[in-house]
């Protein structure tokens, strides 16, 4: 079943694209700012919008092992246990280091954002999503985030003494 976007979260998307049609300087990919509106809409735990912006058949993939979920019910109970753990308080930043590739009706886009809960610090977070065209409506077909490492790069560990 396709679900189209619900009418919030397509007047978020569709006020950003007029916003930047009309700024010259910025070239901007749309599913860049569905992506962008989509995880707002998951740290505030609006159920409704992060659901009718999923496929029927998405695997989203979480920062922990044991974390994959598949389809609709399974994003719910992703989404329900988030917004207990976090409360009110999760906050997703700016996307930066964005990577878009289109092939036809399949978009990536892989990039960094901060995210915060509970007054902690903002750590970084890498996502990775897929959206696929459907009727008209990108929804997203596949997803995985995870915390990188810091200093643990093949270069920084091969330059320490002793390696």
């Amino acid at each position: 079943m396709i679900r189209s976007a619900p009418w919030s979260l397509r007047f978020v998307f569709s006020g950003a694209l007029f916003f930047l049609a009309a700024s010259p300087c910025y070239a901007i990919d749309p599913v860049e700012v569905q992506t962008q509106a989509f995880l707002t809409a998951y740290a505030n735990g609006d159920r409704a919008s992060v659901l009718s912006a999923i496929d029927t058949g998405t695997v989203i993939y979480g920062s922990d092992a044991a974390e994959v979920f598949r389809g609709p019910d399974e994003v719910r109970t992703m989404l329900e246990n988030d917004r207990k753990l976090w409360g009110d308080s999760a906050r997703i930043g700016p996307m930066q280091h964005v990577s878009v590739i289109r092939r036809g009706d399949i978009v990536s886009i892989f990039f960094d954002a901060p995210f915060s809960a509970g007054g902690r610090p903002p750590v970084l977070v890498r996502f990775a999503f897929v959206w696929t065209l459907a009727h008209g409506h990108w929804l997203l077909a596949q997803g995985s985030n995870t915390v990188p490492t810091t200093g643990q790069s093949a270069a920084e560990l091969l330059a320490r003494p002793g390696k």
